[in-house]
């Protein structure tokens, strides 16, 4: 049975409002929460969209730049936080904004939605010895959701002494995304911990994993030591190196697993990092990493954090080759009014597609070729068409130092070319 608690809370003295449907199945996971569908009317550059069905593992959300897929993470991660930022804003010349979102998750966490900062209405027990009741629980738990945004990666800090206390308080927002700060504390602390008997083992579970990060996208590499000198020091094929020389595809991925451990040990320390079933929103996953990794990025986290739903926005093809159906979100649309693009194309995924037919018929790219190439072309054409054989063979010319030496299109050229001297002897 679903139930709903509609909101209307001031962004930069605008208004939006926000609409949560729940589900009250008594039979759901206590922690258990997913989300169903979004709906998003004139928010940000955003007029409407629907997306009617997440997948509750991986949702890939693409389309071309600025169609708004920052905007979608920003209104999800609004619908679950207890404090107001300016970053959601409403759309230039309308009076309200709306976020609708769905959620599966036991009715007992409905209160992740109620903060005092809302004026609820229209949902059943609204009574001020409820709402109280209901924020009261909220200021003892915190919505599980974590939010990753674009800034990963960190530079190099010289521990001269360790930051032992992390403020619970800090991670609550998640609109402000992952914090990078004193998570090299975070690992030196835990590792260093991690040998003592009075360590828990929710706490030995989390550097554990933490330290199988080093490897999870080329075996090759793995933890090492940490030493005296307080730096954390990687097996590479090449020796052994200090974790800051690891290239920022490699330091990337890294932060993005031990930000997730992070979190969830700091806000559920009663829950073991691999049965955390909430959500994980991360924007541009593809950020600083080779397009072999791009590729591997998705199946990595699905297999570190299983129980995870993960909704993510990309711009490579990389990542969608490895998509099921299902997964991709492809986005196209005009003037801000947006839609989800039907695939009925690939009803098996992308695993067998091209970069190419993914640029094309799936991130909506026109043209997968250089303006300069379609140029050229179109000169080549009108040469041969005008039989004009001195033009025909500097423009191939061009064309035969630029392009591929096995592609098609320079084979094809060459027999067009071949055909059109015959004919001139």
């Amino acid at each position: 049975m679903k139930k709903s608690i509609s909101f209307k809370r001031s962004f930069n003295d605008q208004l939006i409002e926000i609409l949560c449907y729940y589900s009250d199945d008594k039979n759901k996971q206590d922690n258990a929460m997913k989300i169903e569908s979004l709906k998003i009317e004139n928010v940000g550059g955003i007029s409407s969209l629907s997306i009617e069905k997440f997948d509750p593992k991986m949702n890939i959300i693409c389309g071309e730049n600025g169609i708004g897929k920052t905007n979608i993470l920003d209104s999800i991660a609004h619908c679950l936080n207890k404090s107001s930022t300016s970053i959601l804003r409403k759309k230039v010349n309308t009076e309200i904004g709306r976020i609708c979102i769905e959620c599966d998750f036991n009715k007992n966490q409905a209160y992740t939605f109620l903060v005092d900062s809302f004026e609820p209405r229209n949902y059943e027990g609204n009574t001020p010895a409820y709402h109280e009741k209901l924020y009261k629980h909220y200021m003892e738990n915190s919505p599980y959701l974590i939010y990753l945004k674009t800034e990963r990666l960190f530079s190099h800090k010289w521990i001269d002494n360790l930051n032992i206390y992390e403020q619970v308080e800090r991670h609550l927002c998640n609109l402000d995304g992952v914090s990078n700060e004193n998570a090299k504390d975070w690992f030196i602390k835990n590792e260093l911990l991690s040998s003592k008997p009075y360590t828990n083992d929710n706490d030995k579970n989390s550097i554990e994993l933490a330290k199988k990060a080093f490897g999870i996208l080329n075996q090759s590499y793995s933890f090492s030591a940490l030493k005296q000198d307080m730096e954390i020091y990687i097996n590479t094929p090449t020796g052994i190196i200090p974790y800051e020389y690891l290239s920022s595809g490699f330091k990337t991925c890294i932060s993005i697993v031990w930000g997730i451990i992070r979190e969830v040990q700091i806000r559920f320390p009663d829950i073991f990092v691999k049965d955390f079933d909430g959500v994980v929103l991360i924007d541009e996953i593809e950020l600083h990493l080779h397009p072999e990794w791009q590729g591997k990025v998705c199946s990595v986290l699905t297999k570190t954090f299983p129980n995870a739903q993960f909704i993510i926005s990309t711009h490579s093809p990389h990542v969608i080759q490895t998509a099921e159906a299902n997964e991709v979100i492809a986005l196209s649309g005009e003037n801000g009014h947006l839609e989800k693009r039907t695939l009925d194309i690939a009803p098996y995924g992308f695993k067998g597609w091209t970069v190419e037919e993914i640029l094309t018929d799936v991130m909506g790219m026109r043209d997968t070729r250089t303006e300069w190439f379609r140029s050229k072309q179109k000169e080549f054409d009108k040469a041969l068409d005008a039989n004009d054989v001195l033009n025909a063979n500097r423009i191939f010319d061009e064309l035969r130092l630029k392009l591929h030496p096995s592609s098609t299109d320079l084979a094809l050229s060459r027999f067009q070319l071949d055909m059109l001297n015959g004919r001139s002897k």
